[in-house]
């Protein structure tokens, strides 16, 4: 009997025990759902902050809707762009770093901020690693190149963060974008773009030999079109880039030669079309020569 209740009493705490777990399970994406509304909340208090002109309280009110709910980007980005505005680098790099860790973000979500944010607080090396990896997922950003350069120029001693050799874990990270980077640097030496910047050539193409150096040996048929800025899309982590258009000499040969022969036939067009102008002219007028000798008779 004893031997019965003890058994009954054990299936019995387990059965408690069991319901518990269950308990806890049910109400946890409750408390979740929850906190996303208590989060929720005070963002849309942080935006009517701001519309009141009260940008700084706004700062703290979207910070507790970050403690809430972390993934919370639309108040994290909120934040983060409002502490940068007012000077709060220290925090605003905080979040401008989470938010590079976040899916669909990367080294391109706002870098200018983020980078601008470790110059104001003084993280010079850090900034040139930050410029790097920009430079690695836009495969090429001639503005930010130009950057790392003014800060070398004021601090020589890391002259040595333009050299691939002092960023061998992004190399590896961004290794597929090694042939987009070399199309890139050899714009700069490509005469149709107008473009004799071998400094720039030797900078880029460095990069794409360090990301793979049978880079060179792959043939190269044609140029990147350069248009009006050599700046990219923002890319989000590993995500290829495909914003970089290479033109094949072949197509833009045939191209220039469709042009020209159109450009032929509109002129054969057009005088063809002066020269029926003037048939027409010489018909009409020895018609009136014509009925004026009739009219004599």
């Amino acid at each position: 009997m004893k031997k019965l209740l003890t058994c009954f009493l054990c299936v019995s705490a387990l059965l408690v025990t069991g319901l518990s777990s269950d308990a806890k399970k049910a109400k946890q994406p409750k408390q979740e759902q929850s906190q996303m509304k208590d989060a929720r909340f005070y963002y849309n208090e942080g935006i009517r902050y701001e519309q009141h002109n009260n940008k700084e309280g706004a700062i703290d009110v979207y910070a507790k809707a970050v403690e809430l709910e972390p993934n919370f980007d639309a108040a994290r980005i909120a934040k983060a762009q409002l502490s940068y505005f007012y000077g709060r680098y220290e925090e605003a790099l905080a979040d401008f770093e989470y938010l590079e860790t976040r899916p669909g973000y990367g080294a391109g979500a706002f870098f200018d901020s983020r980078i601008d944010c470790r110059l104001k607080l003084g993280q010079y090396d850090k900034a040139l690693d930050d410029m790097y990896e920009v430079i690695l997922a836009y495969c090429g950003q001639v503005k930010v190149y130009k950057q790392m350069q003014e800060i070398v120029a004021q601090h020589p001693e890391l002259a040595y963060k333009l050299k691939p050799e002092a960023h061998k874990d992004l190399i590896e990270k961004y290794k597929d974008n090694a042939k987009i980077m070399r199309d890139y640097a050899r714009t700069f030496k490509d005469a149709r773009n107008n473009i004799n910047e071998p400094e720039m050539y030797d900078f880029f193409m460095g990069i794409a030999i360090a990301l793979n150096p049978e880079t060179l040996n792959t043939e190269w048929d044609g140029t990147v079109e350069m248009g009006s800025t050599v700046y990219r899309k923002s890319p989000s982590g590993n995500e290829e880039v495909t914003e970089v258009k290479v033109n094949s000499k072949q197509d833009s040969t045939a191209k220039e030669s469709a042009n020209n022969q159109e450009t032929a036939e509109e002129d054969t067009t057009l005088e063809e079309a002066e020269q029926e102008i003037i048939d027409n002219q010489d018909e009409n007028l020895d018609s009136e020569e014509n009925q004026e000798e009739t009219n004599k008779k």
